[in-house]
Protein backbone atom coordinates (compact mmCIF):
# COMPACT_ATOMS: atom_id res chain seq x y z
CA UNK A 1 0.00 0.00 0.00
CA UNK A 2 2.56 2.62 1.37
CA UNK A 3 4.96 1.89 -2.87
CA UNK A 4 1.33 2.44 -3.93
CA UNK A 5 1.08 6.04 -2.14
CA UNK A 6 4.38 7.14 -3.37
CA UNK A 7 3.72 6.06 -6.85
CA UNK A 8 0.76 7.77 -6.47
CA UNK A 9 2.11 10.97 -5.50
CA UNK A 10 5.20 10.80 -8.05
CA UNK A 11 2.28 10.83 -10.48
CA UNK A 12 0.64 13.81 -9.28
CA UNK A 13 3.98 15.71 -8.77
CA UNK A 14 4.93 15.19 -12.71
CA UNK A 15 1.22 15.80 -13.92
CA UNK A 16 1.86 19.15 -11.89
CA UNK A 17 5.21 20.07 -13.57
CA UNK A 18 3.69 19.44 -17.43
CA UNK A 19 0.97 21.81 -16.22
CA UNK A 20 2.80 24.66 -14.39
CA UNK A 21 5.72 24.34 -17.32
CA UNK A 22 2.24 24.73 -20.17
CA UNK A 23 0.84 27.56 -17.95
CA UNK A 24 4.29 29.33 -17.43
CA UNK A 25 4.46 29.14 -21.72
CA UNK A 26 1.59 29.96 -22.17
CA UNK A 27 2.02 33.12 -19.83
CA UNK A 28 5.78 34.33 -21.30
CA UNK A 29 3.83 34.27 -24.90
CA UNK A 30 1.04 36.91 -23.69
CA UNK A 31 3.83 39.06 -22.02
CA UNK A 32 5.45 39.41 -25.51
CA UNK A 33 2.18 39.43 -27.44
CA UNK A 34 2.34 36.56 -29.51
CA UNK A 35 -1.19 35.23 -28.22
CA UNK A 36 -4.19 37.09 -28.97
CA UNK A 37 -5.35 36.74 -25.10
CA UNK A 38 -9.40 38.11 -26.39
CA UNK A 39 -9.32 35.52 -29.31
CA UNK A 40 -8.47 32.59 -27.30
CA UNK A 41 -10.66 33.42 -23.86
CA UNK A 42 -8.79 32.84 -20.84
CA UNK A 43 -8.38 29.14 -20.85
CA UNK A 44 -7.68 28.12 -24.43
CA UNK A 45 -4.22 30.29 -24.31
CA UNK A 46 -3.21 27.92 -21.54
CA UNK A 47 -2.77 25.02 -23.34
CA UNK A 48 -0.89 24.84 -26.76
CA UNK A 49 1.50 21.91 -27.29
CA UNK A 50 4.23 21.74 -29.70
CA UNK A 51 3.62 18.33 -30.87
CA UNK A 52 1.31 15.65 -29.93
CA UNK A 53 3.91 14.05 -27.90
CA UNK A 54 3.77 17.15 -25.46
CA UNK A 55 -0.06 17.23 -25.74
CA UNK A 56 0.15 13.49 -24.01
CA UNK A 57 1.94 14.55 -21.47
CA UNK A 58 -0.69 17.74 -20.66
CA UNK A 59 -3.61 15.39 -20.94
CA UNK A 60 -2.25 11.97 -19.29
CA UNK A 61 0.90 12.56 -17.55
CA UNK A 62 2.56 10.18 -19.74
CA UNK A 63 4.59 10.03 -23.07
CA UNK A 64 3.69 6.90 -23.75
CA UNK A 65 2.22 6.49 -27.15
CA UNK A 66 0.66 2.95 -26.30
CA UNK A 67 -0.41 3.85 -22.88
CA UNK A 68 -2.15 7.04 -24.22
CA UNK A 69 -3.80 4.85 -26.70
CA UNK A 70 -5.42 1.93 -23.95
CA UNK A 71 -6.71 5.05 -21.59
CA UNK A 72 -8.62 6.35 -24.92
CA UNK A 73 -10.04 2.62 -25.75
CA UNK A 74 -10.99 2.19 -22.54
CA UNK A 75 -12.74 5.42 -21.52
CA UNK A 76 -14.63 5.01 -25.47
CA UNK A 77 -15.46 1.70 -24.20
CA UNK A 78 -17.06 2.65 -20.76
CA UNK A 79 -19.26 5.98 -22.43
CA UNK A 80 -20.45 3.73 -25.45
CA UNK A 81 -22.79 2.08 -22.66
CA UNK A 82 -24.85 5.69 -22.96
CA UNK A 83 -25.09 5.72 -26.90
CA UNK A 84 -27.36 3.88 -29.03
CA UNK A 85 -27.57 3.96 -32.86
CA UNK A 86 -27.35 7.04 -34.62
CA UNK A 87 -26.15 9.03 -31.68
CA UNK A 88 -24.59 12.37 -31.63
CA UNK A 89 -21.81 12.56 -29.19
CA UNK A 90 -19.62 15.51 -27.59
CA UNK A 91 -16.03 15.60 -26.12
CA UNK A 92 -15.60 18.54 -24.08
CA UNK A 93 -11.93 19.47 -23.24
CA UNK A 94 -10.88 16.78 -26.46
CA UNK A 95 -7.77 17.54 -26.23
CA UNK A 96 -6.02 15.55 -29.53
CA UNK A 97 -8.44 12.97 -29.48
CA UNK A 98 -7.65 10.71 -27.24
CA UNK A 99 -11.63 9.37 -26.46
CA UNK A 100 -13.02 10.76 -29.77
CA UNK A 101 -10.71 8.80 -32.28
CA UNK A 102 -12.45 5.13 -30.70
CA UNK A 103 -15.53 7.04 -29.72
CA UNK A 104 -16.14 8.46 -32.77
CA UNK A 105 -16.59 5.39 -35.36
CA UNK A 106 -19.38 4.55 -32.45
CA UNK A 107 -21.79 7.37 -33.20
CA UNK A 108 -23.37 9.25 -36.55
CA UNK A 109 -21.68 12.20 -35.42
CA UNK A 110 -18.79 13.66 -32.72
CA UNK A 111 -17.96 16.99 -31.72
CA UNK A 112 -14.46 17.05 -30.93
CA UNK A 113 -14.47 20.75 -28.19
CA UNK A 114 -11.61 22.10 -26.95
CA UNK A 115 -10.76 25.72 -25.61
CA UNK A 116 -7.33 25.69 -27.22
CA UNK A 117 -6.84 26.12 -30.90
CA UNK A 118 -3.47 23.95 -31.08
CA UNK A 119 -5.18 20.76 -29.53
CA UNK A 120 -7.92 21.43 -32.39
CA UNK A 121 -5.74 21.97 -34.89
CA UNK A 122 -3.53 18.74 -33.63
CA UNK A 123 -6.63 17.19 -33.18
CA UNK A 124 -7.89 17.14 -36.49
CA UNK A 125 -4.66 15.73 -37.57
CA UNK A 126 -5.23 13.04 -35.32
CA UNK A 127 -8.94 12.51 -36.58
CA UNK A 128 -8.91 13.58 -40.14
CA UNK A 129 -9.83 9.38 -40.93
CA UNK A 130 -12.58 10.01 -39.28
CA UNK A 131 -15.77 12.08 -41.33
CA UNK A 132 -18.04 12.13 -38.68
CA UNK A 133 -15.96 14.27 -36.87
CA UNK A 134 -16.78 18.16 -36.16
CA UNK A 135 -14.76 20.04 -34.55
CA UNK A 136 -16.19 23.41 -32.25
CA UNK A 137 -13.98 25.77 -30.23
CA UNK A 138 -14.99 26.47 -26.65
CA UNK A 139 -14.32 30.11 -25.64
CA UNK A 140 -14.68 30.69 -21.50
CA UNK A 141 -17.87 29.22 -20.79
CA UNK A 142 -19.76 29.03 -24.27
CA UNK A 143 -20.07 26.22 -27.00
CA UNK A 144 -21.89 28.56 -29.74
CA UNK A 145 -21.40 26.27 -32.60
CA UNK A 146 -23.52 22.96 -31.20
CA UNK A 147 -26.70 23.58 -31.43
CA UNK A 148 -28.99 23.54 -28.44
CA UNK A 149 -30.31 20.28 -27.70
CA UNK A 150 -28.71 18.48 -29.81
CA UNK A 151 -26.28 15.62 -28.32
CA UNK A 152 -26.92 12.65 -27.25
CA UNK A 153 -24.32 12.61 -25.11
CA UNK A 154 -21.43 14.67 -23.82
CA UNK A 155 -18.69 13.83 -21.56
CA UNK A 156 -15.69 15.38 -19.80
CA UNK A 157 -13.36 13.91 -17.97
CA UNK A 158 -11.38 15.51 -15.90
CA UNK A 159 -11.61 18.41 -17.68
CA UNK A 160 -14.01 21.20 -15.70
CA UNK A 161 -11.27 21.03 -12.68
CA UNK A 162 -9.18 23.06 -14.88
CA UNK A 163 -11.21 25.92 -14.45
CA UNK A 164 -12.18 28.45 -11.99
CA UNK A 165 -15.16 27.05 -10.18
CA UNK A 166 -17.54 29.32 -11.16
CA UNK A 167 -16.58 28.94 -14.86
CA UNK A 168 -16.90 24.60 -14.06
CA UNK A 169 -20.98 25.59 -13.21
CA UNK A 170 -21.42 27.79 -16.02
CA UNK A 171 -20.19 25.02 -18.44
CA UNK A 172 -22.33 22.38 -16.99
CA UNK A 173 -25.26 24.79 -17.82
CA UNK A 174 -23.75 24.88 -21.49
CA UNK A 175 -23.74 21.03 -21.49
CA UNK A 176 -27.26 21.17 -20.23
CA UNK A 177 -28.02 23.66 -23.44
CA UNK A 178 -26.46 21.45 -25.72
CA UNK A 179 -27.86 18.07 -24.60
CA UNK A 180 -31.40 16.68 -25.83
CA UNK A 181 -33.95 15.80 -22.82
CA UNK A 182 -33.26 12.51 -23.17
CA UNK A 183 -29.33 12.87 -23.38
CA UNK A 184 -26.72 12.13 -20.71
CA UNK A 185 -23.67 14.03 -19.58
CA UNK A 186 -20.85 12.06 -18.10
CA UNK A 187 -18.27 13.88 -16.13
CA UNK A 188 -15.51 13.50 -13.97
CA UNK A 189 -13.84 14.95 -11.23
CA UNK A 190 -10.77 14.48 -9.17
CA UNK A 191 -12.02 13.44 -6.09
CA UNK A 192 -9.86 15.79 -2.61
CA UNK A 193 -11.37 12.76 0.13
CA UNK A 194 -8.94 10.33 -2.50
CA UNK A 195 -5.44 9.95 -0.86
CA UNK A 196 -3.89 10.47 -4.82
CA UNK A 197 -5.63 14.00 -5.09
CA UNK A 198 -5.06 14.64 -1.59
CA UNK A 199 -1.63 14.00 -2.19
CA UNK A 200 -2.09 16.33 -5.02
CA UNK A 201 -3.54 19.08 -3.14
CA UNK A 202 -0.62 19.36 -0.83
CA UNK A 203 1.41 19.46 -3.42
CA UNK A 204 -0.09 22.52 -5.16
CA UNK A 205 -0.54 24.45 -1.78
CA UNK A 206 3.57 23.24 -0.69
CA UNK A 207 5.15 24.56 -4.32
CA UNK A 208 3.22 27.86 -4.57
CA UNK A 209 0.58 26.51 -7.29
CA UNK A 210 -2.46 28.55 -5.97
CA UNK A 211 -1.68 31.08 -9.11
CA UNK A 212 -0.96 28.58 -11.79
CA UNK A 213 -4.42 29.20 -13.97
CA UNK A 214 -4.20 25.60 -15.26
CA UNK A 215 -3.93 23.86 -11.99
CA UNK A 216 -6.66 21.41 -10.84
CA UNK A 217 -9.81 22.19 -8.52
CA UNK A 218 -10.57 19.54 -6.55
CA UNK A 219 -13.91 17.98 -5.41
CA UNK A 220 -15.50 16.38 -2.72
CA UNK A 221 -18.60 13.76 -3.67
CA UNK A 222 -21.02 16.02 -1.42
CA UNK A 223 -19.89 19.11 -3.57
CA UNK A 224 -20.75 17.46 -7.01
CA UNK A 225 -24.23 16.07 -6.07
CA UNK A 226 -25.44 19.59 -4.40
CA UNK A 227 -23.49 21.58 -7.54
CA UNK A 228 -24.39 19.55 -10.52
CA UNK A 229 -28.33 19.45 -9.93
CA UNK A 230 -28.01 23.38 -9.48
CA UNK A 231 -27.44 23.27 -13.49
CA UNK A 232 -30.51 21.64 -14.04
CA UNK A 233 -29.72 17.90 -13.75
CA UNK A 234 -30.89 14.82 -11.97
CA UNK A 235 -27.46 12.96 -11.16
CA UNK A 236 -26.03 10.41 -9.69
CA UNK A 237 -22.59 10.40 -8.20
CA UNK A 238 -19.74 7.41 -7.86
CA UNK A 239 -17.03 8.46 -5.61
CA UNK A 240 -13.49 6.71 -5.93
CA UNK A 241 -10.58 7.90 -6.78
CA UNK A 242 -12.15 10.15 -9.34
CA UNK A 243 -15.82 11.07 -8.69
CA UNK A 244 -18.07 9.82 -11.56
CA UNK A 245 -21.49 12.06 -12.30
CA UNK A 246 -23.91 11.12 -14.81
CA UNK A 247 -26.34 13.84 -15.56
CA UNK A 248 -30.05 13.68 -17.22
CA UNK A 249 -31.97 17.03 -17.98
CA UNK A 250 -34.50 17.66 -15.45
Amino acid sequence: MQDRLVAARRTVVRGLQEVERAAAKARQRLADGTVAGAGNGRYGRLWDPPADRDAMALILNTTDSDEFERSGRSDADRLAAYLTGGATALDLGCGIGRVARYLAPRCATLWAVDASPRMLELAGARLSGLPNVRFARCVDTDVPDVPTASVDLAYALLVLQHLEREDAFLLLEELRRVVKPSGTVFVTFPNLLSDTYLASFLAYARHGETANPARARMYTPEEVARVVPAAGFAVEVEAGVEIVAVCRPR
